[in-house]
């Protein structure tokens, strides 16, 4: 534990140390019903598995959703990052310049830190082929310090870096939480325009200049989706992460 709370990593790998710590304070910028939790300001929806216990509490910026199973004992937490230019320049040159995908060489960052640090790392490996179908590539890997063992899922939206973290106190109890943890991974789905624009009360194309409005032009059923929730819309960076870095 004490390797662990001597690392000074991104947010991704603040998010593997605050499951190991477990404590959790503050508001949220986000929505938990009926088992199905929904970012406003990242427009994320995920499936919460059967079974764990759920909270939308924050305990850093960024955190979004923490679960826990206690038989065996195991947690999970989903985070966000804004994918910035100073995020991308971070990563070590080997992991900037390589060919793979973003999700690829985000991990390729993380591991080198852990690794530095004298922790067990586990090989890449390819996220579900769900996720990549929602609009968000992912890759996972394992690691340890000997006291607590953890899978991080890394996902990329075209703006947002999201991490996925299991922690356990064994490998046994990972490996049992591991079902939970890709079924959660699967359902990760970002929220279409269409449906941020049901949501917010906007029309997805503005009548022409001199065309009335439909009669029921901004009105929302509020059954269509999570019950009239009204997401924010995040802007995207205004310059491109990815590029020469000084």
């Amino acid at each position: 534990m004490q390797r662990l709370r001597r690392l000074a990593f991104p947010l991704a790998l603040v998010a593997a140390l605050a499951v190991a710590v477990g404590v959790l304070v503050g508001d949220s910028a986000a929505d938990l019903e009926n088992g199905v939790f929904t970012s406003r300001l990242d427009q994320l929806r995920m499936i919460v598995p059967r079974g764990w216990r759920a909270s939308d509490q924050q305990s850093y910026p960024g955190l979004l959703l923490w679960m826990a199973r206690s038989a065996p004992q195991g947690q999970i937490q989903l985070t966000a990052e804004t994918f910035t230019r100073d995020l991308f320049c971070s990563w070590p040159v080997t992991c900037r310049t390589s060919h793979d995908a973003l999700p690829s060489r985000y991990a390729c960052a993380l591991r080198s830190k852990l690794e530095a640090r004298g922790l067990r790392v586990g090989p890449t490996q390819a996220g579900p082929k769900e996720t990549e179908a929602a609009g968000l590539p992912s890759v996972w890997f394992e690691y340890d310090d000997g006291r607590h063992f953890l899978r991080h899922a890394i996902a990329f939206s075209p703006d947002r870096a999201f991490s996925l973290v299991l922690s356990a106190p064994t490998s046994d109890a990972r490996a049992t939480h591991t079902r939970a943890f890709e079924q959660a991974l699967r359902t990760l789905q970002l929220l279409t325009p269409e449906e941020t624009a049901r949501a917010t009360g906007i029309d997805a194309a503005p009548p022409a200049s001199g065309d009335a409005p439909p009669s029921d032009a901004g009105l929302i059923d509020g059954a269509i989706l999570d019950g009239g929730v009204v997401f924010e819309s995040a802007p995207a960076p205004a310059i491109s992460p990815v590029g020469p870095c000084k």
